[in-house]
């Protein structure tokens, strides 16, 4: 069965949001559309609209209407709508066609009814005779409702079914492993006709697997869902499948944007990353780039005389002996990105370390 997903029209603001919360799933999975012969009986669908109210607070409907195109273009859903045989399974509440409006109207007894958290129902259109030509179908619910003591409002959300080839097929789609350690790799499989293009998307990763049944995909670090996504049909009105399969990685790296820790933080990985730089080549600027944030240390031996520049992109730094005995020494903070460049004269000897907070090291200063 096909699960599709809730859209909206983008101009519609938050004060016209629908109060109740809409699932269609259609049978078959997905919709055929039927041969372009009118001499040959149409195929037969059903869609179930699964109605809900999310909040606590009930919402009072008038009605509910569900809008099926109905014609032989690619964005018609049904080539007649009378021979469709609606239900709803509320109780008080009926549902008939309103041909002109190419509408089902659900509608209670009475003016209005509350619809409350624990009144979940279903609309089913059955019977479906469905169009001959492939493409997609918007079908629009518009309910009739308000909360409270406020102005009843009309509240439209938009759901694309696609009538796809009869031919078409795109199943079977596996991960394998389902879980694996930090790093490893897993195999994707999956089952399609050859009447469409197909892509891979996972990530920032989208990848053309036309003409691919199975794809290896290794060094994974993070719970990852794969999503593979079947386009076919006229380029003008196309329709799209997407199915997906999941990898679970046991101790997976992380990215969050905010961290607060209430308890106690243990880290048993590494989190400072010492390195000594070696500055081969004297009286020329090398240059490097810091991968991570860190800590740029140097310190400089030598005679009278020697001395080290250190421009770590916030200023140049300067380093030479007093003759006291004493070796001067500089601590940089150094942020991700900037450029780190040092000179050395001939005669100095300097230390130069790099304190960076990840696992990540500088590349050695080149020229």
């Amino acid at each position: 069965m096909t699960v599709v997903t809730q859209t909206q029209d983008a101009d519609t603001s938050a004060a016209n949001d629908p109060l109740l919360s809409y699932t269609v799933s259609t049978t078959p999975s997905p919709l055929k559309a039927s041969p372009e012969n009118p001499q040959v009986p149409e195929e037969i669908g059903e869609v179930i609209i699964s109605v809900a109210r999310q909040s606590g607070t009930p919402a009072d409907v008038e009605w509910i209407r569900v809008k099926v195109p109905a014609g032989t273009m690619a964005p018609d859903l049904a080539t007649d709508l009378n021979k469709i045989s609606p239900r709803i399974s509320l109780t008080g509440w009926t549902v008939r066609l309103d041909a002109a409006a190419k509408e089902f109207v659900c509608a209670p007894a009475g003016s209005h009814a509350p619809i409350g958290p624990d009144t979940g129902f279903t609309i089913q259109l059955s019977d479906i005779p469905v169009s001959r030509k492939v493409g997609t179908a918007p079908v629009t619910i518009t309910e009739r409702s308000r909360t409270g003591s406020s102005a009843f409002q009309d509240r439209t959300t938009i759901f694309n079914l696609g009538k796809f080839p009869a031919d078409f097929y795109l199943r079977n789609f596996l991960c394998e492993p389902s879980i694996i350690a930090n790093g490893g790799d897993v195999k994707l499989t999956w089952e399609r006709s050859a009447n469409a293009t197909y892509e891979l998307l996972y990530g920032d990763v989208n990848r053309d697997v036309t003409n691919r049944t199975s794809l290896d995909i290794e060094g994974i670090k993070s719970d990852t869902t794969f999503y593979l996504r079947a386009t076919t049909g006229d380029p003008t009105n196309p329709v799209i499948r997407i199915i997906s399969a999941q990898v679970t990685v046991t101790r997976p790296d992380l990215e969050v944007g905010n961290l607060t820790v209430g308890g106690e933080l243990a880290i048993t990985g590494k989190v400072l990353t010492r390195q000594a730089l070696y500055i081969g080549l004297k009286e020329r600027w090398l240059k490097t780039v810091a991968k991570t944030d860190g800590i740029l240390t140097a310190r400089l031996q030598g005679a009278i005389g020697a001395n080290l520049y250190v421009d770590a992109g916030r200023g140049l730094h300067y380093l030479t002996p007093l003759g006291d005995g004493h070796s001067p020494y500089l601590s940089i903070p150094v942020l991700k990105g900037e450029e780190i460049k040092l000179k050395a004269s001939t005669n100095a000897n300097p230390s130069v370390e790099w304190f960076g907070f990840g696992r990540d090291e500088l590349a050695t200063p080149y020229p």
